[in-house]
């Protein structure tokens, strides 16, 4: 799309040692997923991420221009703080490493986020999110959250299951589990089940694929 990439064009010039060090990181993260095969039980934890975390994944260009007006809306309106953020920009701000919140970053943010198409194959993106992301405590990436419940092999992992290790991306799961979070996990859990079978059944603007 020639949008993306003119916008992309000036990221990088614009933000050239973030940039090169972003390219870097995401090269090195990227050589690291030969532990994961491209089975149907990781599709299943992409297209829940998709489903829960940025369900307009294939049709934007990195960012959601819906979804930023959305929320700039909610919070004029109603004072309503909620995350616009898709699945490359949240893959930009851990590999950046950047989470202050300022206006400035979150602009960077955006604007990186169109790059990483020029780096990697944008069909690879929700997977290598999964990898880098934190699910709470001793479960940094998708290898320690598998391995916290117990899955040695991926021909066991369920939706149910796999919605339980997305959900906590929304809400990382504490060293200290309190009976709160544990409630906002549960959920989540049940809404990304929704939210998976309904866009499992959508004929016209598919989410998946």
């Amino acid at each position: 799309m020639w949008l993306r990439v003119i916008i992309s064009f000036f990221a990088k010039r614009l933000y050239r040692k973030s940039y090169d060090n972003l390219r870097e990181r995401l090269l090195d993260e990227y050589r690291k997923l030969n532990y994961l095969t491209l089975d149907e039980q990781i599709k299943l934890l992409e297209r829940l991420l998709i489903s829960g975390e940025d369900h307009r994944f294939k049709y934007h260009i990195g960012f959601d221009v819906i979804a930023i007006i959305r929320a700039i809306r909610n919070k004029i309106l109603y004072n309503k703080k909620e995350g616009a953020s898709t699945i490359e920009q949240q893959l930009v701000r851990v590999l950046t490493n950047r989470f202050e919140m300022t206006l400035k970053r979150k602009i960077r943010e955006i604007l990186l986020s169109t790059t990483l198409i020029n780096i990697i194959p944008r069909n690879k993106i929700p997977l290598l999110y999964l990898h880098v992301a934190y699910f709470g405590a001793n479960m940094n990436g998708l290898k320690q959250a598998l391995d916290r419940f117990k899955i040695t092999n991926l021909k066991t992992l369920t939706p149910e299951i796999a919605a339980e290790i997305i959900s906590r991306i929304k809400y990382p799961e504490p060293r200290i589990f309190s009976s709160k979070r544990a409630q906002q996990i549960f959920l989540r859990k049940n809404h990304l089940l929704h939210l998976y079978q309904k866009h499992s059944s959508r004929k016209f603007l598919p989410i998946y694929g």
